[in-house]
């Protein structure tokens, strides 16, 4: 799936719910070419979000370090210092804390810069490939970190280090996209493809994302929408039902509420375009019905299938029982201005349902 370079870009910023860095996208993001490399992308926004923390100073913290020696400082650690002998020796076991650089955000966002910089040439820019290594070497007391997912997790994000929410989603996706391969060990990049679960949670997270910032009057769920099985019962020794998940979930303002799911493949369709895929329409049905069930006295929920697609558009509209289901796609292939139209337009689709007012305009 080939997405223009400026276009991702604000994929990634709606995904992430940064409005913010929407509206102060970088000139060298938003003039980039159609057929520049997402490494690239990557790479910018790396060296510009650090560039950017850096400034105002990085993160620092204070880390415990234990040592023996002869000129206590700090703690003394008596139950080392008995354990060891040290006393024999006329030293001491002691622990201090240092206020250091060496944290784990810092040490996640250098390792991400050299991995990137160490992609082969050809697939990385080189003025990138300079300004990945340069910025590396101005964090000399800076340690490197695995590239694991839990451990970005562990970081916090607080008032007094903001910047660097940004910074670590980028140096999470562009380390979640690099790979080692052959036994000499060479860095690639993994492209984003239609079939991979990453971008179709990416793409969910961008769609939620922006009609949650664009448009609050829709009161679209954050995250998730949990929607229990109405009426289920098993046996006491059965596995329990997973709970459904509709990737977003708008209320009703007056009309009905609406379940969006949103699917990333490369075939939308089954037989050459002819058929709508079971496994996603009986998904959807599962998600309406059994959040109808339980709430008789309200409107039957609709539903949209929403594809995201490059170069491609379709709108088809059905009736199933008493619930409308609409199956129509979004061109992440467009240039952003088209798409933030189309997203707008799919914006006023879903107001009309739910009965809410959007006055945000495209």
């Amino acid at each position: 799936m080939k997405i223009p370079t400026h276009t991702l870009y604000y994929v990634l910023c709606y995904a992430w719910e940064r409005l913010d860095r929407v509206k102060t996208a970088p000139r060298n993001v938003v003039d980039a070419t159609g057929d520049d490399l997402p490494q690239n992308l990557l790479a910018r926004l790396l060296c510009d979000s650090f560039a950017r923390v850096r400034r105002r100073g990085l993160d620092r913290d204070y880390v415990e370090h234990s040592e023996e020696t002869r000129r206590p400082r700090g703690k003394i650690d008596l139950a080392a210092t008995a354990r060891r002998a040290l006393r024999a020796r006329a030293g001491v076991a002691v622990r201090y804390e240092e206020l250091t650089t060496d944290v784990l955000q810092n040490r996640l966002v250098k390792a991400t810069m050299l991995r990137l910089a160490a992609l082969p040439p050809g697939q990385l820019d080189e003025q990138l490939r300079g300004r990945l290594a340069r910025f590396a070497r101005l964090m000399p007391e800076v340690g490197r970190a695995e590239l694991r997912d839990e451990l970005f997790r562990r970081v916090r994000i607080h008032r007094n280090n903001t910047d660097y929410g940004f910074l670590l989603s980028v140096s999470r996706l562009a380390s979640a996209r690099l790979f080692t391969e052959g036994a000499d060990g060479v860095t690639r990049f993994r492209e984003f493809d239609a079939d991979d679960p990453e971008m179709g949670n990416l793409f969910e997270a961008f769609v939620r994302g922006f009609l949650r910032l664009e448009c609050p009057e829709l009161g679209v769920h954050k995250g998730h929408r949990q929607i229990r099985w109405h009426d289920a019962t098993s046996t006491p020794a059965s596995p329990r039902l997973q709970v459904m998940k509709a990737d977003i979930f708008v209320p009703a303002r007056g009309g009905r509420s609406v379940i969006v799911e949103a699917k990333c493949e490369v075939k939308p369709f089954d037989r050459a375009g002819s058929e709508l895929k079971n496994g996603h329409l009986w998904q959807l049905l599962a998600y309406l019905t059994n959040y109808a069930r339980p709430r008789s006295e309200e409107v039957p929920p609709s539903g949209v299938l929403l594809y995201a697609t490059v170069g491609r558009r379709f709108s088809h509209a059905y009736r199933l029982s008493d619930h409308d289901l609409k199956v129509r796609s979004l061109d992440l292939g467009a240039p952003w201005p088209e798409l933030r139209r189309d997203l707008f337009l799919f914006a006023r689709e879903l107001g009309a349902e739910t009965g809410a007012m959007i006055r945000t305009a495209a």
